[in-house]
């Protein structure tokens, strides 16, 4: 029996706060996507969504650090729903086209959080997120982190970091690499400090965030 992954299955998404006839227009526009639309008012704590919609005046107690969220309303409510913690904005009036495109845009933003015993983290651009801190990472950092965490699990050859950094595998070999991973070990460490090494060295294939 095939196992359901995330790619074919459908985004549970939570209206809140929304009158019924907004309510309504709100699943017609994501009728045709992969998504699956419910009322949720207040927040569901024990069954998370992967998206909330929210009018702009009821963002009070939706965890926006955990799931995003997608606030609605006039435009002079928009500086508000941001300092609220949404992640986008719908001023009306919006399309049903307009909607179902934030929609994919917020969640995939949001899958580049990803998730440990100890927190959460993720990734903006140069920006490393945790629970309990930020830090900055350099380009090269970056560019190592993603790529362990996109191969999460299985250890990925120097010769691959290498060319993922600097476009060529011909400094695998030298300490560059390990000087970058040490520093974003230090850098995680440095705001989690249960995150442990982080980044393991498996002999011979390479390097892995587990």
């Amino acid at each position: 029996m095939k196992t359901k992954t995330r790619s074919d299955a459908r985004f549970r998404v939570r209206v809140i706060g929304l009158d019924t006839a907004l309510y309504e227009r709100v699943r017609a526009s994501l009728r045709g996507g992969p998504f699956h639309v419910t009322p949720s008012d207040p927040p569901i704590a024990d069954d998370e969504p992967d998206l909330y919609i929210a009018h702009a005046r009821d963002l009070d107690g939706i965890d926006g650090w955990r799931v995003p969220v997608i606030a609605c309303g006039p435009p002079g409510l928009l500086r508000s729903a941001f300092l609220g913690g949404c992640v986008d904005y719908l001023r009306e009036p919006w399309a049903p086209e307009e909607l179902e495109l934030r929609a994919r845009a917020a969640l995939g933003r949001a899958q580049r959080r990803f998730a440990f015993p100890w927190g959460t983290v993720s990734i903006e651009g140069l920006t490393l997120r945790t629970p309990r801190g930020v830090v900055t990472l350099s380009a090269q950092e970056s560019k190592i982190l993603r790529l362990l965490l996109r191969a999460r699990g299985e250890p990925v050859p120097r010769a691959a970091l290498a060319c993922e950094t600097w476009g060529s595998p011909g400094r695998a070999s030298g300490r560059a690499l390990d000087v970058h991973v040490a520093s974003l070990r230090k850098k995680v460490r440095s705001v989690e400090v249960t995150a442990g090494r982080f980044i393991e060295c498996i002999r011979g294939a390479g390097y892995m965030i587990p």
